[in-house]
């Protein structure tokens, strides 16, 4: 399935529950097919099609994890809330497979405009803490965050970004800035379940070949803020 057919088929789906449930509410059926944790569907069904489309990536493990739990609970499956106190512990082993099975990086040398650097393989964790990473006068070529209970706070707006580069922020209950250089411009992808991205970023630059920063966040009962 393409990305496009993925958006078609998840539009479907809302405006099919809207339809049922608009109709029951103006008396032209009558029919209940709701379930314990049914809104957990909202989490899980997203994700499988992003697997479908694009093969399996930490973003849509865990949010289809996170979905399956919360299910299995509200089902009565995991008892005593057992399914939300697996959640974290679930999205460290998940994590943890992440780190083992991700391949290096090559990061060109030479500037490359309009095709993005990646990231030099550098990592900023926050886990049951706070990170602020300051970046004064550093060759920025790209980072990858990772906010578990906690909070990470890049400070870029005294970074040198000469190319293209790639910032991943992954925020599991907790909390991600980015402050960037008014002289970039900023691409946002973002995959928020049950959180929030905030870009409030300004480009302050007329320049046509300025340096593009490609920000994807995953927000998991969290949030991530770009300025």
């Amino acid at each position: 399935m393409k990305k496009s057919t993925v958006s078609i088929v998840l539009g479907l789906i809302v405006i099919a529950f809207g339809i049922f449930y608009g109709g029951e509410a103006f008396g032209l059926w009558n029919y209940h097919i709701t379930f314990n944790g049914w809104w957990s569907m909202f989490i899980i069904l997203p994700c499988l099609l992003s697997i479908f489309s694009g093969g399996i990536n930490f973003f849509n493990c865990v949010g289809t994890g996170i979905g399956v739990l919360i299910l299995l609970n509200e089902q009565g499956v995991l008892k005593n809330g057992l399914g939300f106190k697996l959640i974290f512990p679930f999205v460290l082993v998940i994590f943890g497979f992440s780190i083992l099975l991700k391949k290096p990086i090559k990061v060109n040398k030479e500037g490359n405009n309009g095709v993005y650097a990646g990231s030099r393989g550098d990592n900023y964790f926050a886990v049951f803490g706070g990170n602020s990473p300051h970046f004064k006068d550093v060759d920025f070529r790209g980072a990858n965050t990772y906010a578990i209970f906690g909070s990470v706070e890049m400070k870029l707006q005294s970074a040198i970004i000469r190319r293209d580069c790639e910032i991943n922020t992954y925020t599991v209950f907790g909390g991600t800035d980015i402050i960037l250089p008014k002289n970039v411009r900023v691409i946002v992808e973002s995959t928020p379940i049950l959180g929030g991205v905030n870009n409030r970023f300004v480009m302050e630059t007329t320049e046509s070949n300025a340096p593009t920063v490609l920000i994807r966040a995953l927000t998991i009962f969290g949030s991530a803020d770009i300025s």
